[in-house]
């Protein structure tokens, strides 16, 4: 916060013409000193650092630095988010693909038969999609008794 503080200033009596060239008693009450304080800076032509950087910030130049400063965290924060942005939109395909890689579920899943369509919220009703259009499931799911011709194999006691 230091290096934000002015290097070079201008006199003090070019600072008071830029402000409007102020009275000893307004800049004395602003400042909370004494007109007779005031009055001998401007006699002298130069004042304490911390009343010429008080002043400087009030002036144009001030202004300036703090409308440049402004700008330049302004623009840096813009990049960060646009960064950021683009950060997201790469982990999301990426997730994306993933995801149709395969559907192997997870022991950890908050909610089993949830699960999150590519770019899209989770929803029963895409679940319910999703297993109507499994190939690898029965096309029946009735059930079968032990020993009946319509038992698969491999399911037979024996």
């Amino acid at each position: 916060m230091l290096n934000r503080l002015p290097r070079h200033m201008p006199p003090l009596d070019v600072m008071l013409g830029d402000i409007g060239s102020p009275s000893a008693t307004a800049l004395a009450k602003a400042l909370d000193v004494s007109a007779r304080t005031v009055r001998r800076w401007l006699q002298h032509g130069h004042a304490p650092r911390a009343a010429m950087l008080s002043i400087f910030w009030l002036t144009r130049w001030g202004q300036h630095a703090v409308h440049c400063e402004a700008h330049n965290a302004a623009q840096l924060h813009a990049g960060m988010a646009a960064a950021l942005r683009t950060e997201i939109n790469r982990l999301q395909a990426q997730l994306d693909r993933l995801a149709r890689i395969g559907d192997f579920g997870s022991a950890n899943d908050p909610a089993p038969g949830f699960s999150r369509p590519p770019g899209g919220p989770a929803t029963p009703a895409h679940n319910q999609r999703r297993a109507s259009i499994r190939t690898d499931e029965p096309s029946s799911t009735a059930l079968v008794k032990p020993g009946s011709p319509k038992q698969p194999r491999g399911f037979q006691r024996g």
